[in-house]
């Protein structure tokens, strides 16, 4: 069974128990009939800008703040995957898309939970398909998507 943390270095518009009932909702949703799931913990980082800036320099080579960043561990019984997400980024990408502040955070620890599930979103085919998950996990959770 996978446990989700949650741990806020930055204030965030949704509550904890709403964010790990995401990350648990993606998870069981896209592991279910799975022969062998995973199992450990998931640790989703609530930040800022400058935090995610320096993991994004540091891991990814780019020095600017990005909305999510996941890294997958793979410790079976231990921390499986990490997702940080930016709250201050998504912030500035809700007032950007004309979405409510939490419909972004929402989606960006979807997104997150989805590429540690395998998803990639490299080159615009798969791009398109993670898109689509994202929206039927928003829609199923009360947004528009």
């Amino acid at each position: 069974m996978m446990r989700v943390r949650i741990h806020r270095e930055a204030p965030s518009p949704l509550p904890d128990r709403t964010v790990r009932r995401i990350a648990e909702s993606v998870l069981a949703d896209e592991t279910a009939g799975r022969e062998k799931r995973p199992e450990g913990e998931l640790s989703v980082v609530l930040t800022d800008n400058d935090f995610i800036r320096g993991l994004n320099g540091r891991f990814l080579g780019r020095n600017r703040p990005t909305d999510v960043i996941a890294f997958p561990l793979g410790e079976e019984g231990g921390v499986w995957g990490e997702v940080y997400v930016s709250v201050e980024r998504t912030g500035e990408q809700a007032a950007e898309y004309g979405v409510p502040p939490e419909q972004e955070l929402a989606r960006c620890v979807i997104h997150g939970v989805l590429h540690l599930l395998g998803y990639d979103d490299g080159i615009e085919r798969d791009r398109v398909k993670m898109r689509r998950k994202e929206e039927e996990y928003l829609k199923k959770m009360g947004w528009d998507g």
